[in-house]
């Protein structure tokens, strides 16, 4: 089984040393960088299946490193400041995870293993209905798109076209709205939705799901008044 490569940024050497060591005896295939500049080079290089990122770097906002790194990889942010608007803004940029300093090492190896345990649930269970919300290039994968409101969501290509755009959505954002649309009529509250998008070990809050839900409405050029993803009050979200 080929090894899950991960990238660790953090510009404490000591940190990033143990990092790397621990992650090396759980059998990922790790590199480090101690900088932005180097990270998005490595990342480059490399192509990590996830990325530990610092929050304060020297060169680079960790918060513009995400943008950049979550589009193809899963991103875990480390920081030292347990702000609340920070952990909004990171899982809002597209962080899968959020750990604040100082942290237990088995923690850490608890969330990325977490992250991929829920991604290969996700390639199994759809194998036997559609392509996979975590996999971009199966050949044999059987197109399904759905189509409303001049929408049209493509699960095998994981796009999304509107009056004739394509969307460009996040990861999480193109899950999230894929599994609304298959489960058009039903109304999830924002806990069901988390332990079905983000999975039933994910660390996170409901205010994860309401930051993706605004995100998905300003992509979508909707409105919270007129939008195909409808708000119930006191209970949480539906597409009719």
């Amino acid at each position: 089984m080929e090894k899950k490569k991960i990238l660790v940024v953090e510009d404490e050497f000591s940190i990033n040393d143990t990092l790397k060591f621990a992650l090396s005896k759980e059998n990922f295939e790790v590199k480090g960088a101690y900088n932005g500049e180097t990270a998005l080079q490595l990342f480059k290089e490399f192509e990590p299946h996830l990325v530990l990122l610092d929050l304060m770097l020297p060169d680079i906002s960790g918060f513009e490193l995400c943008k950049i790194l979550n589009q193809t990889s899963y991103v875990v942010m480390l920081t030292a400041r347990d702000d609340v608007i920070d952990r909004i803004l990171g899982m809002e940029i597209g962080a899968d995870d959020y750990i604040t300093k100082p942290f237990e090492i088995r923690e850490v190896i608890a969330r990325i293993n977490a992250i991929f345990r829920r991604a290969n649930k996700n390639i199994i269970a759809s194998e036997s209905t559609t392509s996979s919300p975590f996999e971009n290039n199966k050949s044999n994968a059987i197109v399904d798109k759905v189509e409303k409101d001049e929408i049209t969501i493509n699960f095998d290509t994981r796009t999304v076209i509107r009056d004739g755009r394509e969307l460009l959505l996040k990861r999480k954002e193109f899950d999230l709205l894929s599994y609304l649309y298959k489960n058009k009529g039903i109304v999830f509250t924002r806990q069901q939705l988390l332990n079905e998008v983000w999975g039933y070990d994910y660390y996170g809050d409901t205010r994860t799901v309401d930051v993706h839900i605004r995100r998905l409405r300003a992509n979508l050029g909707d409105d919270k008044e007129n939008s195909i993803i409808e708000t119930v009050f006191g209970v949480g979200y539906v597409i009719r």
